[in-house]
């Protein structure tokens, strides 16, 4: 495994050929990082399908990552790779140096990163490692954007990149609904609530506690590249109390079923505290939220004080999926529908009667599922959202109203109703989201009940989505992202 002057890479990097390191490094900066456009689906394929090892280690490892990665391949202090070819070196403030700040060694970082990839089902259409590492790059691009000023000390943002690192490790690929409507282990062994919320949670503390027991008793790590996977060991006791309730509530808080009490709960607080279009900024500090204004989204739970507005950004990174540049919100939308659809043939075979919401191909249209999905879930999300990080504006809500008009113009093309040019030529041009804001102001009104919490995501929409036509329209096929990378290409140069 390399390490160059005292430089650690893991071997999944020496793995690579020359042509696919430049590649993957170019994909890898710290600002390519942050991005919200940012295309996780190309880098997986790029880095040989193990897109969570490179994405936590370059984003959890920063900047000795990318140091790491530029002297490998020669990159000298004017950017000149070793090869004549000019590369622009990165100058940014970094959220953190965990590394240096709560001395974890880098290939310890990469033994944990590896173990959780590892427990992430690679047959999974959307519940796999490229999920995780999705949801990961997401929440950092959403801290980057300014959500990272909510945070009140660097272990808070440590624990909620580490729980998005873990927050659907285990997935079966089949659903809560799934679990409890089959009686599996699982349900009975969490009772019914929040069964594979849980079950993540505990496979990821289980984790965390298995790699202290292996500890060498003084607080020391060995960090083999096959062994120590501890990254809390040299933190304080109390350091570490911390990190496991923040990284444990966040896992439970990506459950579905809290959706519309935690958007109404995150509103409130939102709006004691501001009017609209204004930011709570300390006008000491352009980059802090005031202290008593951050007061607000703090919850005592489990007897700890939990920071929720960390948790409300990873649950709206594990939501965002229609919110991404094109082709990728088509991609994720495929992927989503046939982990949903193979459930449903399951449960066809089961004779699980009716088939949970969402899971029957025979009768769910795709695009009336996306503009549910969005109007109902994703775009009342982001608004709130774009209320404690204003950048969201400009940077988010515009990508979700084009798409919102991609999959409307689908639908009346299926119905065999005329696009009007001007709203084709809209889907090129910015989007004024001032009026979809205030519209979401003032509605839709949503009243959450029992019958609101008692399903998943897919019993979230299952109020929204209209049946598929039974004459079926001509299925578009799936446009390939566009990029420099054919991530279909199974030339490895390796």
């Amino acid at each position: 495994v390399g390490a160059e002057g005292g430089l650690f890479v893991p071997r999944e990097w020496n793995e690579l050929s020359l042509a696919r390191k430049k590649y993957v490094y170019e994909r890898l900066t710290y600002e390519r990082l942050s991005r919200w456009d940012y295309d996780v689906l190309d880098l997986a394929v790029a880095c040989g399908d193990v897109p969570l090892l490179f994405v936590g280690w370059a984003i959890l490892g920063a900047p000795h990552a990318q140091n790491a990665m530029a002297r490998s391949l020669g990159v000298g202090p004017d950017g000149e790779l070793h090869d004549g070819r000019q590369h622009k070196l990165q100058h940014r403030q970094y959220l953190c140096d965990f590394i240096t700040e709560f001395h974890i060694p880098l290939p310890t970082l990469c033994n944990f990163l590896r173990a959780i990839e590892s427990d992430h089902l690679p047959a999974n259409p959307y519940h796999n490692s490229t999920h995780a590492a999705d949801a990961l790059q997401t929440l950092f691009s959403l801290l980057c954007l300014g959500g990272s000023s909510y945070a009140s000390s660097p272990l808070e943002l440590f624990g909620i990149l580490c729980a998005a690192v873990c927050h659907d490790m285990g997935h079966p690929g089949r659903n809560n609904s799934f679990q409890v409507r089959s009686k599996s282990d699982l349900s009975v062994i969490y009772n019914d609530v929040s069964v594979l919320e849980n079950m993540h949670a505990a496979r990821a503390t289980r984790l965390l506690s298995l790699a202290g027991d292996e500890d060498d008793g003084g607080g020391n790590s060995a960090g083999s590249e096959t062994g120590d996977l501890d990254i809390l060991a040299r933190m304080q006791p109390t350091q570490k109390d911390a990190f496991r309730s923040l990284f444990r509530r966040a896992i439970l808080n990506t459950d579905m079923t809290l959706h519309f009490a935690q958007v109404a709960q995150m509103k409130a607080r939102v709006s004691s505290g501001i009017g609209r279009g204004s930011h709570p900024l300390d006008d000491d500090d352009d980059d802090l939220v005031d202290g008593r204004y951050l007061e607000k989204f703090y919850q005592t739970m489990d007897g700890r004080s939990i920071n929720m507005a960390l948790l409300f950004f990873l649950h709206a990174a594990d939501v965002s999926n229609p919110a991404k540049a094109g082709p990728l919100f088509t991609e994720w939308c495929e992927r989503s529908l046939r982990e949903l659809f193979e459930q449903g043939d399951e449960e066809r075979r089961r004779y699980l009667l009716p088939l949970s919401p969402m899971c029957d191909r025979d009768n769910i249209n795709k695009n009336d599922s996306q503009i549910g999905y969005i109007k109902f879930i994703v775009r009342p999300t982001f608004v709130l959202l774009s209320d404690m990080i204003p950048n969201v504006v400009t940077e988010i809500l515009p990508v979700l109203e084009r798409n919102l008009r991609y999959w409307e113009n689908r639908k009346k093309v299926e119905l065999g109703l005329p696009v009007d040019e001007e709203e084709e030529e809209a889907e090129e041009q910015e989007t004024d989201v001032e009026e979809v804001v205030e519209a979401e102001k003032v509605g839709p009104n949503i009243v959450v009940d029992d019958a609101t919490l008692s399903g998943d995501e897919s019993l979230l929409m299952e109020e929204h989505v209209l049946k598929k036509p039974k004459e079926k329209s001509r299925t578009e096929e799936t446009r390939k992202p566009k990029g420099d990378y054919d991530r279909n290409n199974n030339n490895n140069n390796n």
